[in-house]
C-alpha cells in the first residue's frame, strides 16, 4: 500500500517564497521544495505517498483564525490538515470551538516559535480543553535549528502532560525530541504517544532508533519527512535501509498513521 507522510508543511501560494526564504535564513537549512501546496503534491506523486498530514503553526495569536480557515478550505483527499492554536491568545477557547466546528482533527504547536513550555501548570486548562475535544496535539519536540538551546519542549514536559491529563492524544514529533533522544527513551518510550521519524533518521544512531522502536510499540511510530525541510524520498529510503521486518515497516509507512487518523474521527 502507498505511504502516508505524517509530517509535512506548505504555505499559501502568495507567501510561500518569502516564508521559505526567511526560514532558510534563520535555520541554515535548505528547503527541498518551494513551500507550495503543488510542490508538496508533486513530491508525493514522485515518491509514492498517498496522503500527507500537514502541520501549520500559528506563530502569533492574531494568526490563529486565518490559519484554521486556510486549513479547513483545503479540500484534497491527499492532504489531511491540522489547525493551530496559540496559548497566549486571550480568545483561545472560542478559537478552539471554531477549529472543532471547521472539522479539523487537531493542532500543531511549536513551543519555540510560540514562546511557551508544555509543562507550565498555568496551561493545563488549555491542554485539557483540547483533550476533552478529542483533538490531536502535535508538538515540535526537542531542539530547533533556528533557536539556541535549551529546548522549551522536552520529553519530560510531554511526560508531564501525559501524567496530568490522562487520555490526551499527543504526537511528539522527531521521535519525541530532536537531539534529546536519550531523554525520550527515558521519559516517553513505552507510553501512548505518537512519534515520527522526521529529523531523527540520519541524525540519531540507527541502533538507537531500532531500540526505541522495539521498546515503544510499533503502533506508535510513523514515517514523517518534515517536507519541505527534508526530501521525502530520501527520508523514506533511510527508513527502508534499516532492515526492519516487513510488518514493522508497513506499520511505520502507513498503518500507524491510518489508525491514528481513524481514531481522531471518533468522538471522545
Amino acid at each position: 500500500m502507498a505511504v502516508i507522510d505524517s509530517h509535512a508543511h506548505f504555505f499559501p501560494d502568495k507567501v510561500a517564497a518569502a516564508a521559505v526564504s526567511k526560514l532558510e535564513g534563520t535555520s541554515g537549512q535548505r528547503a527541498f521544495l518551494d513551500g507550495t501546496r503543488q510542490g508538496l503534491l508533486d513530491s508525493m506523486e514522485r515518491t509514492g505517498i498517498e496522503l500527507a498530514l500537514v502541520l501549520p503553526v500559528a506563530t502569533n495569536p492574531e494568526k490563529v483564525s486565518s490559519v484554521n480557515r486556510f486549513s479547513a478550505a483545503v479540500k484534497d483527499p491527499r492532504l489531511e490538515m491540522l489547525g493551530g492554536l496559540h496559548p497566549a491568545s486571550r480568545t483561545w477557547r472560542e478559537e478552539l470551538d471554531e477549529l472543532v466546528a471547521l472539522g479539523l482533527p487537531g493542532v500543531k504547536l511549536h513551543p519555540e516559535y510560540q514562546g511557551f513550555a508544555p509543562d507550565d501548570p498555568a496551561l493545563l486548562p488549555f491542554f485539557a480543553a483540547m483533550r476533552d475535544a478529542g483533538l490531536l496535539v502535535a508538538f515540535h519536540c526537542g531542539e530547533d535549528i533556528s533557536f539556541d538551546p535549551p529546548a522549551r519542549c522536552t520529553p519530560q514536559s510531554i511526560a508531564f502532560l501525559l501524567d496530568k491529563l490522562p487520555g490526551i492524544r499527543i504526537f511528539a514529533t522527531h521521535m519525541g525530541g530532536f537531539r534529546l533522544w536519550d531523554a525520550s527513551e527515558r521519559w516517553l518510550i513505552g507510553r501512548e504517544v505518537w512519534m515520527d521519524t522526521s529529523f531523527s533518521l540520519g541524525w540519531m544512531p540507527d541502533d538507537q532508533f531500532r531500540r526505541m522502536l522495539a521498546a515503544h510499540g510499533r503502533e506508535f511510530v510513523m514515517y514523517g519527512s518534515d517536507s519541505p525541510w527534508c526530501d521525502q524520498p530520501v527520508e523514506l529510503e533511510r527508513l527502508r535501509s534499516l532492515g526492519l521486518a516487513p510488518e514493522a515497516l508497513e506499520r511505520i509507512e502507513h498503518g500507524n498513521a491510518r489508525r491514528m487518523l481513524a481514531l481522531l474521527k471518533e468522538k471522545p
